[in-house]
């Protein structure tokens, strides 16, 4: 009898932990938001044509990147995302009118890019409550437009300076240095940040040399630049520009190319087509470790290489990648549903994420983002030797 009533009340006990497990599960699948949309459309507002269009190409390629090993395994909350890409051709106008092609529908934006294009878009972005990742311009510039954006970098003046430095201390025969500096965007404050390590390293900064937007000679530049009986050089311009005076360094007899620092955003494309063998020793700074074991860098990187010649990816190349991966994590994270009656609340649970977003597992590195800031990064620096780049030191 006493072994009837044992097993009668384990099979009792057995029911009502089934029962108790398929009322929690029941309750939790209904209380899971149900997506409502069949694709995730991410406008990307980019400057694919124009001066800059080589930064942009390979800003849209990490984008398109990540949407592409996103769908492969099973798109946002079970749906696929695609990239929509609109070209603002570095005009201020032509942002503006993609904004606003998008301003009421879009969840989520990336960009605008660059810098003339984020100050005439962004406004009439804040003003709709559409939340911009604005990953490519500097602190300086997204927190104007705070909390509707954030910055990809902590501050500038505090980021830069201990890579000059670095440079500086490798080179400690180096006593004077002058920088060629084009006033574009965010480039001139990069500058004064790079002046601001330098000095910190012992170094007297010389008078900076501008370089012209329009310049398309540039023996004038560096025979003033010279003129001032340098030991070195810090070239703050576009890829193209600093591959050719770098080239003209070396024509009027400047050959020790270790006393050359290339700044993070010139290291692209152009930079190594047009400079060749003339940028053996030269050293060159970025944000990204080409040496970084992660499985997911290593395959972008096979890839972005076969993609662009055997050049290594920019040192932008990745941002926008995390971009796409970060909104994920959102709407995974949060619940958003693409329900077009909740676009403004929706909107804020991915903004609101995004600015304090924790242990976020981006393509190099793991970081915390704080109030629209992030921490725990910093940059790399290399000399190139027969068109690659070899470490040399890491900051944070």
């Amino acid at each position: 009898m006493k072994r009837l009533l044992d097993k009668t009340f384990i099979n009792i006990l057995l029911v009502l932990i089934l029962v108790v497990f398929f009322v929690s599960f029941a309750g939790f699948a209904a209380s899971k938001p149900e997506v409502v949309v069949d694709e995730w459309e991410i406008p990307f507002l980019n400057c694919l044509t124009g001066p800059i269009a080589s930064i942009g190409e390979y800003m849209a390629w990490s984008a398109h990147r990540a949407a592409d090993e996103i769908n492969a395994a099973g798109g946002i909350a079970g749906k696929p995302v695609k990239i929509i890409d609109c070209d603002t051709g570095v005009s201020a106008e032509k942002a503006i009118e993609e904004m606003a092609k998008i301003v009421d529908t879009a969840l989520v934006e990336l960009g605008p890019v660059p810098e003339a294009c984020i100050m005439a878009a962004v406004p009439l972005a804040v003003k709709k409550g559409l939340f911009c990742m604005t990953a490519s311009t500097s602190y300086e510039y997204a927190i104007k437009y705070f909390p509707w954006t954030l910055s990809w970098f902590p501050q500038t003046d505090k980021k830069l300076p201990p890579i000059t430095a670095a440079w500086a201390k490798a080179q400690p025969d180096m006593k004077t240095v002058v920088q060629f500096v084009e006033k574009w965007a965010v480039w001139p404050g990069m500058a004064k940040a790079q002046a601001i390590g330098l000095e910190s390293a012992g170094v007297k900064m010389l008078k900076d040399v501008e370089v012209p937007h329009d310049a398309v000679t540039f023996g004038p530049l560096v025979v003033k630049a010279l003129a001032q009986k340098p030991d070195g050089f810090v070239l703050t311009c576009n890829s193209e520009k600093a591959a050719k005076i770098i080239i003209e360094l070396d024509k009027r007899g400047w050959k020790d190319k270790s006393k050359i620092l290339v700044f993070s955003s010139a290291d692209d494309t152009p930079l190594y087509t047009i400079g060749g063998e003339y940028l053996n020793g030269v050293y060159v700074y970025n944000y990204i470790n080409p040496d970084c074991p992660n499985p997911r860098w290593i395959s972008f990187r096979r890839d972005y290489k076969v993609d662009h010649n055997g050049i290594e990816p920019g040192s932008l190349s990745t941002i926008y990648y995390d971009c796409v991966y970060m909104v994920k994590e959102a709407i995974e994270n949060t619940g958003v549903t693409g329900d077009p009656k909740k676009l403004a609340e929706e909107r804020i649970k991915i903004r609101d994420y995004c600015r304090k977003v924790k242990g976020f597992e981006g393509i190099q590195l793991t970081w915390d983002i704080e109030d629209g800031v992030p921490t725990a990064k910093g940059a790399f620096l290399f000399v190139i030797k027969n068109g690659v780049k070899e470490f040399v030191a890491e900051t944070k």
